[in-house]
C-alpha cells in the first residue's frame, strides 16, 4: 500500500485525505498545494540530479503535499502533525541549495517557510538584527541597508536564498574572507525541534554554562529542528567601496598572492 501520490511508506488514501484536511485546518487550505505542478517546483533545487531527471522528460520524487505556514505555532502544529502520521517532513528555504537536501525522495510533507518573512528588530546599538527565517536575504539587506548597516554575508544565491537557508546549509560568501562565514554571524536562534516543541537558544553565542546548542542546528539543514528566527551581528556600512580585477599567468600564482592578504 503506499500514499496516493507514490510514495515510499505505507499509507491509505483515506488516511492521505485526513492528513490533507488537518493541515487545512492548521493553514488554510489555500496554503496546502496539492496539485502536481505545484508540487514539482518543490522537488529540486541547483542540485544536478534533479534537474537531469526533468532533462530527461521525467518527474523526479515529489513531496505528496506542500504546506506554507504563516506563524511558527503553525509549523510547529503541522510538525506534531506528521509525528502522528509518521511521515517525512522537509523543510524550504529558497530552493536555492546545491546539494539536493530538499528532495522528498520519500515523498511526505514539504514545508515552505517564506511567509515567515518579517524583520522583527534592526538594534543600532548593538549592531544586531533580528528576523524571520523565511525572509529573503536580498530583502533583508536592502533594508538594513536602508538604515545604514549590512549583513556581510553574500552567497551567490542571495536574491533567491532566505537566512534560514544561510544557516541550515553553513553557508559562505564572497565577503567570508573578511566578516566570517554565516555561523560566525549567528548569535541566536529559535527552532522548531522535531517533536514540534518551540525553543530559543541563548540570547548570546558564548557562555560558560553548559554546551553551546546554537551551532546544533546551524548546518544541520533542519535535520534536529527547522529555524524559524534568528538574530545576526550586522556592520555599519562601509563610507567607500573600491572593485579591483586582477590577472595572474595561472592559478597558482592567484592563490598565492591572496595568502598574504
Amino acid at each position: 500500500m503506499t500514499s496516493i501520490n507514490g510514495s515510499l511508506y505505507a499509507m491509505h488514501p483515506l488516511q492521505w485525505r485526513m492528513l490533507e484536511s488537518e493541515l487545512a485546518d492548521i493553514v488554510g487550505w489555500s496554503h496546502v498545494l496539492r496539485d502536481e505542478v505545484d508540487r514539482s517546483v518543490y522537488a529540486l533545487d541547483i542540485f544536478w540530479l534533479p534537474r537531469m531527471v526533468v532533462d530527461r522528460g521525467e518527474l523526479p520524487p515529489l513531496p505528496d503535499v506542500v504546506v506554507l505556514p504563516g506563524t511558527v505555532e503553525e509549523l510547529a502544529a503541522v510538525v506534531r502533525l506528521a509525528n502522528v502520521y509518521r511521515i517525512p517532513l522537509i523543510p524550504w528555504g529558497g530552493g536555492s541549495g546545491s546539494q539536493g537536501g530538499i528532495m522528498p525522495v520519500y515523498g511526505g510533507i514539504t514545508v515552505d517557510l517564506k511567509r515567515l518573512n518579517r524583520l522583527i528588530k534592526v538594534n543600532a546599538s548593538s549592531q544586531t538584527v533580528t528576523a524571520q527565517a523565511g525572509i529573503n536575504g536580498y530583502d533583508l539587506e536592502c533594508a538594513l541597508n536602508a538604515q545604514g548597516f549590512t549583513l556581510p554575508h553574500y552567497p551567490a544565491s542571495v536574491h533567491s536564498a532566505t537566512l534560514g537557508g544561510y544557516l541550515a546549509a553553513r553557508g559562505s560568501g564572497v565577503l567570508s574572507t573578511k566578516y566570517g562565514k554565516a555561523e560566525d554571524m549567528v548569535l541566536s536562534v529559535q527552532v522548531v525541534l522535531p517533536n514540534g516543541d518551540i525553543i530559543r537558544t541563548l540570547p548570546l553565542p558564548n557562555h560558560a554554562a553548559g554546551p553551546g546548542m546554537l551551532q546544533v542546528f546551524v548546518g544541520a539543514e533542519g535535520s534536529f529542528g527547522i529555524i524559524t528566527e534568528a538574530t545576526m551581528q550586522i556592520e555599519a556600512l562601509p563610507q567607500e567601496r573600491r572593485f579591483y580585477a586582477m590577472l595572474f599567468d595561472d592559478l597558482s600564482s592567484g592563490l598565492e598572492a591572496g595568502r598574504p592578504m
